[in-house]
């Protein structure tokens, strides 16, 4: 007998069609979700059940349901019935917006701009907040799985058994550096878990640590089940390709330090790092090398901006690359001479595991969850000692052998997380769950 799970789909639905945003949450959330279909033990229907705006949700799960390369492997059910009657209206936009037709137009003719202009407005118009009535049949359900948003309330799952996963506890414990509403949405994610019925899913010992010191649940509730990199990093070792990847991106063919990570996140401490290289080159003139940040650009840090202003006559060994498709890191991520991580605080830490899995040399934080995920096969630092990851960086670039020691470790490393592990292991618990019930 297969255990029939919902898995909410709702991060996936919000963010699909922006490409820049296709990380972290969202790559665990499709990542999962890919390998957990390969199981046998599992009937798995998508949903945007977990949602404030089941209207709204319910159209983007749709549009990504259309895209879903896997979608004949499991079916998309409407938790959402219009108050208004407008049901037949959603369909309309989304079949109309990716009709065959409607995607041969130009894109800038009249009748796109139309659609186009009508569809956005569908999104954003306040109507899909108000037109929130949500469905579910609870009772064709063992288990009802969010990846990220609060859970539903009791009045619509029943005793359906609910599993939340929570990546870490930043916006609570840190935060200063979130933006306001993400506390407050924290908190309601946190309240919306029923410590005595509800069960946990964190993706290291150390968030799990500190999600039950701070609620108070019971261990026995939590689980911890690993990230991995996706299949498609891999170790480059062609010259050739990793030239002209980094030619796409206007990197110069010298070494370099890389680090990917949002600019608009203050907790991956981008300006420690800069100041730090700085220090670096500007103590040794005869240094050949450029500190490359891959992260969209398309917001703006002032302390960012401030630190490039302060630096002005070195923002030409600074590389900011913007954002970067998959097929493309593996490259960049190969030719770089270490992949240097400062952040303050991480859940996991998946950026690491990525350049580990290219063979990358790694230095990182030693704080929070990054030793569980580096090991002894990276070097940990201090994140607000300058002085120490200077010194770190510098031995990786003038000793060769460093180099290839720590880019060995890093493959082997890496193979010891995959998402068929991370898969294995959520089925695991899942069974469990349903035993418990």
């Amino acid at each position: 007998m297969k255990i029939k799970v919902a898995y909410d789909i709702t991060f996936l639905g919000k963010f699909f069609s922006y490409s820049d945003n296709k990380v972290g949450v969202y790559r665990l959330t499709e990542e999962l979700l890919l390998e957990l279909l390969k199981s046998k033990k599992l009937d798995i229907s998508l949903t945007s059940l977990c949602t404030d705006t089941p209207a709204f949700s319910s159209v983007n799960c749709q549009l990504y349901y259309k895209h879903f390369p896997q979608k004949d492997s499991c079916k998309l059910i409407n938790t959402f019935k219009s108050k208004f009657y407008l049901n037949w209206f959603y369909q309309l936009c989304i079949s109309t917006y990716y009709s065959k037709n409607f995607q041969s137009l130009p894109k800038y003719s009249w009748q796109s701009i139309l659609v186009r202009g009508f569809f956005k407005l569908l999104q954003l118009t306040s109507l899909t907040d108000y037109d929130n009535q949500q469905i579910f049949p609870s009772k064709n359900y063992d288990l009802i799985h969010s990846i990220y948003y609060k859970l539903p309330s009791k009045s619509i799952t029943g005793n359906t058994p609910r599993l939340i996963t929570i990546y870490d506890l930043i916006p609570i414990k840190k935060p200063e550096f979130v933006t306001p509403p993400l506390t407050l949405y924290t908190q309601d994610i946190l309240k919306s878990i029923n410590l005595e019925t509800d069960w946990v899913v964190c993706i290291s010992e150390y968030t799990r640590q500190e999600f039950c010191e701070y609620t108070g649940m019971n261990r026995d509730r939590t689980f911890v089940t690993y990230l991995a990199a996706d299949q498609n990093f891999y170790h480059v070792t062609n010259q050739e390709v990793i030239n002209n990847t980094n030619l796409k991106y206007q990197i110069p063919n010298i070494p370099y330090f890389l680090c990917l990570a949002s600019h608009l996140d203050p907790r991956k401490n981008i300006p420690h790092l800069i100041n730090t290289f700085v220090d670096l080159i500007s103590g040794n003139s005869s240094l050949k090398v450029n500190l490359v940040l891959i992260g969209t650009t398309r917001y703006k840090r002032p302390d960012i901006e401030k630190t490039l202003q302060q630096i002005a006559q070195y923002k030409s060994r600074i590389i900011l690359t913007g954002y970067v498709p998959d097929q493309d890191l593996s490259a960049i991520y190969s030719g770089a001479t270490a992949f240097v991580f400062p952040s303050l605080y991480e859940g996991f830490g998946l950026p690491i595991l990525e350049a580990m899995q290219c063979g990358t040399p790694v230095i990182s934080s030693n704080v929070t969850s990054l030793p569980e995920v580096v090991g002894d096969s990276g070097i940990l630092v201090d994140p607000q000692n300058q002085n120490q990851l200077k010194q770190v960086m510098l031995d990786i670039l003038t000793n060769t052998s460093l180099q290839e020691s720590l880019s060995q470790k890093s493959i082997l490393r890496a193979k010891q997380f995959s998402w068929e592990k991370c898969a294995n292991e959520t089925v695991e618990i899942y069974t469990k769950i349903i035993e418990q019930k």
